[in-house]
C-alpha cells in the first residue's frame, strides 16, 4: 500500500479504499482491484465488490462470487487482515443516474452489516439493492489454479457457463465444444 494510505488505514477508525492487490502465484502476477476494502481499526475487515443488473438482483452469479472471493484471497495473502476478510456483494439496478448518495447509504449499509453480529452466509434486501454477505471461501484456491492452468497453457480454454453474449464474442467460439453461438442462431435473437 501507498504511505498515504498506510497512515489513514493506521491512523483511522475506519477507512474505506479502492486499492490495487497484487500478488505472484506460481510465477503469475495476479492483480486486481476490488470496488472497495472496508479497513476497521487498521484491519481488513471486508471486500466490496459492486454490481449492476437490470433483472437479476435476485441472484449472486458464480462469476461475481468468484471475483469477489479472489480480492478476499489477494487481501489475505498480502497480509491486510488477521483473518481473511468477509466478502460483500452489492447489486444494485443498472441506472446511469446512480447517484454519490446511493453509493454512501451502500457502503453504509455494508458497514452496519460489518459491525452486527450474523451468521454468514447472509442476503439482505434494500429498496435500491441487495447484500450478498459471505465469508472466505478457500475453494478460491482451486478457481486459481484453474484459471492459472489456462494461462501457463497447461489446457485449452472450456466453457463454464457459455452464454449466447459471451460467446459471441469469444476468440474460441469456432472450435469451442460448448459453444451456445452460432451466426445462425444470432440472426434468430436479432429477430425477436
Amino acid at each position: 500500500m501507498e504511505g498515504g494510505l498506510v497512515n489513514a488505514v493506521r491512523n483511522n477508525e475506519l477507512v474505506i479504499a479502492t486499492l490495487p492487490l497484487m500478488v505472484n502465484i506460481n510465477e503469475i502476477t495476479v492483480i486486481g482491484i476490488p470496488d472497495a476494502v472496508l479497513f476497521m481499526k487498521g484491519v481488513a475487515k471486508a471486500v466490496i465488490e459492486l454490481k449492476t443488473s437490470n433483472r437479476w438482483l435476485d441472484r449472486l452469479f458464480d462469476s461475481e462470487y468468484v471475483q469477489a472471493q479472489l480480492y478476499a484471497y489477494l487481501v489475505n495473502k498480502l497480509g491486510l487482515g488477521v483473518d481473511p476478510p468477509l466478502v460483500m456483494v452489492i447489486k444494485t439496478k443498472r441506472d446511469s443516474s446512480a447517484t454519490e448518495k446511493l453509493r454512501k447509504n451502500i457502503y453504509s449499509a455494508a458497514i452496519k452489516y460489518l459491525v452486527s453480529t450474523m451468521e454468514v452466509p447472509a442476503k439482505v434486501k434494500f429498496r435500491d439493492f441487495v447484500i450478498y454477505i459471505n465469508g472466505f471461501d478457500r475453494s478460491i484456491e482451486a478457481h486459481l489454479k484453474w484459471a492459472l492452468d489456462y494461462w501457463l497453457m497447461h489446457r485449452e480454454p472450456g466453457g463454464a457457463s457459455p452464454t449466447i453474449g459471451k460467446c459471441a464474442t469469444c476468440e474460441f467460439n469456432d472450435r469451442c465444444p460448448f459453444r451456445v453461438y452460432t451466426p445462425s442462431n444470432a440472426d434468430v435473437r436479432d429477430r425477436t
